[in-house]
């Protein structure tokens, strides 16, 4: 059996969608999209070690210091996206990946719209590639693992996405701050796209928004999924209204939500909006985050 180091170390950084037009439904079931999406510099970390051979994997949780986080339970069975992640490296080989136990260090929250269990999935993805010498096609692996889990594999900071998420296409553009706002509830993914179906909304193409973005205006930011959500959701609702009091850049839902966010000038206005924000909800997670931040630490050995 071939093999690469016994343990290895994965980044998982969140992504935030800059901006999502749905263009319609695909004879499979998915929407079709166009999307910007934006790696953040606030991550997950995966720690991946193999484990004698007739031993199973096995997944567990390492609190992070985040009591907003450590205090929410974390389904970490089968279903999880690493477990699922790493069961389809060893399915495509043929049993040729050893068992693994995995540790993850969760820092973005689930369900959220900020892509991180898609995040986690890519990054088992990436450590098991490293655990063994076997090739194997993650790109495609990503793909039936989720729509975000192809760009979270590429680690680039900030692409144009297509097709469900599979069509990757990166971009030269700023890295900006952002404010995020968690308000504390989930919205699946299968909801917020119901919603739009009830009343399709159209945005404007995604190069307005790209333009706007290398530009630094104040152009707002055009998610689809957000009048759907926001007219049901009343904590998103509340969110959006609370950051478009407080910011003087274009506010916005990503991905089906529930995560909002506005863009700032810099970490002293977001500090600042995030703190107002915190007093107000102090039930929120409320993080100042890099939107198009490069991925600079890598991965460890």
């Amino acid at each position: 059996m071939s093999a690469g180091p016994r343990s290895v170390r994965e980044r998982a950084p969140a992504k935030l969608n800059l901006g999502l037009r749905v263009v319609g439904r695909r004879s499979d079931g998915f929407h079709e999209l166009d999307s910007l999406f934006a790696h953040l510099d606030l991550a997950d970390e995966l720690e991946a070690v193999r484990v004698p051979e007739g031993s199973a994997d096995r997944l567990e949780r390492r609190p992070v210091g985040d009591a907003w986080l450590d205090d929410r339970a974390l389904p970490l069975g089968p279903d999880n996206l690493v477990a699922r992640a790493f069961a389809s490296v060893r399915t495509a080989l043929g049993g040729e990946l050893p068992a693994v136990h995995a540790v993850l260090a969760k820092r973005v929250p689930w369900g959220a719209g900020l892509g991180g269990g898609s995040a986690d999935a890519a990054a088992a993805l990436r450590a098991a590639a490293r655990l063994t010498a076997a090739p194997f096609d993650a790109a495609r692996l990503a793909e039936a693992l989720g729509s975000d889990v192809p760009f979270c594999l590429t680690r680039v900071p900030i692409a144009r996405v297509g097709g469900r998420g599979e069509v990757v296409a990166p971009l030269a553009l700023p890295a900006r701050t952002v404010v995020l706002v968690h308000p504390g509830v989930p919205v699946a993914a299968a909801d917020a796209y119901r919603w739009w179906a009830a009343a399709p909304v159209d945005v404007a193409p995604m190069d307005e928004t790209i333009d706007a973005w290398r530009a630094g205006g104040a152009s707002p930011l055009a998610n689809a999924l957000e009048p759907g959500v926001a007219a049901r959701v009343p904590e998103v609702a509340a969110a959006l209204a609370e950051l478009r009091a407080r910011a003087s850049g274009p506010v916005a839902m990503s991905g089906s939500g529930s995560t909002c966010f506005a863009v700032v000038a810099d970490r002293a206005e977001g500090a600042a909006i995030g703190a107002a924000v915190a007093a107000r909800h102090p039930y929120w997670w409320v993080r100042v985050a890099v939107a198009a931040a490069a991925d600079e630490t890598g991965a460890t050995g």
